[in-house]
């Protein structure tokens, strides 16, 4: 083993160690919050005989027609729902598990705005947010995530993978998955996201952007460790996007290309 890879695996165990330290103590000091997790994970699969659609932020989703998902059950996350077609899709699902809610920066308000638009959508937020007084109105609208993958740098995508998984759908795809914002973050010359740049992350310094690099290294690395994970259990997912750095997954072009 030479010694990057070796500096790779050293960070898996930390991050492993950590993360699995983090959630059992989270649990040992909320039984109730564990014994819910436990009804909601002995509830029938939401997702047998399925495809899902997961439809991600990234700017090639500008370059794409969605219109063919209409009708098929789809997944959106964070500001997606100001998508133009939001409300013609009428999502199945939208997650959101970013610390930026908790922090208001993104406001609890959104979850509003997200059902005035398709009122059947099923809003996903961690388990471990259900006792936050911020969610104490919306607790018996919220559909609360409990299952995570064993790889810890893949945020919100991450989430929308481990929900499918743990649900069972037959086919996972996926779109606006470009992998390569912080790109486009660094050198200012295009947008991050279709609706153009978070403006919370503007004005970051050298320091910021160091650890925003290493971060985005553990992403795809475990990005590549996913994809080894569902080929050995037969896990179906399937790259849609329009381009971007993904090669870990198989690709299909069914989504028309806008010219």
């Amino acid at each position: 083993m030479d010694f990057w890879s070796l500096m790779v695996k050293k960070d898996d165990f930390i991050l492993s160690f950590v993360e699995n330290m983090r959630r059992s103590l989270f649990y040992i000091a909320n039984p109730q919050i564990r014994r819910i997790k436990h009804r909601i994970e002995t509830m029938p699969k939401e997702g047998l005989k399925k495809d899902l659609y997961i439809i991600l932020n990234g700017p090639s989703l500008q370059t794409q027609d969605l219109t063919p998902l209409q009708g098929k059950c789809t997944m959106f996350v964070n500001r997606g729902f100001m998508h133009p077609l939001y409300k013609m899709l009428q999502p199945k699902y939208h997650i959101f598990v970013d610390n930026k809610m908790l922090k208001g920066i993104w406001p609890v308000s959104w979850l509003d705005e997200i059902w005035s638009l398709s009122s059947n959508t099923k809003i996903i937020l961690p388990i471990e947010w259900m006792n936050n007084p911020l969610f104490s109105t919306y607790k018996n609208k919220i559909y609360w995530l409990t299952q995570k993958l064993p790889f810890y740098n893949l945020g919100v995508s991450g989430s929308c993978f481990a929900f499918a998984i743990q649900h069972q759908f037959e086919n996972i795809y996926f779109t606006g998955f470009d992998a390569n914002g912080i790109g486009y973050e660094m050198i200012k010359s295009a947008d991050s996201h279709f609706y153009g740049n978070d403006k919370e992350l503007e004005g970051k310094s050298t320091k910021q952007f160091a650890i925003d690099l290493l971060m985005h290294s553990r992403h795809l690395h475990d990005l590549n460790r996913l994809a080894i994970y569902c080929q050995k259990r037969n896990i179906k997912i399937i790259n849609l996007t329009n381009g971007g750095l993904l090669d870990m997954f198989p690709r299909e072009r069914i989504l028309p290309i806008i010219q």
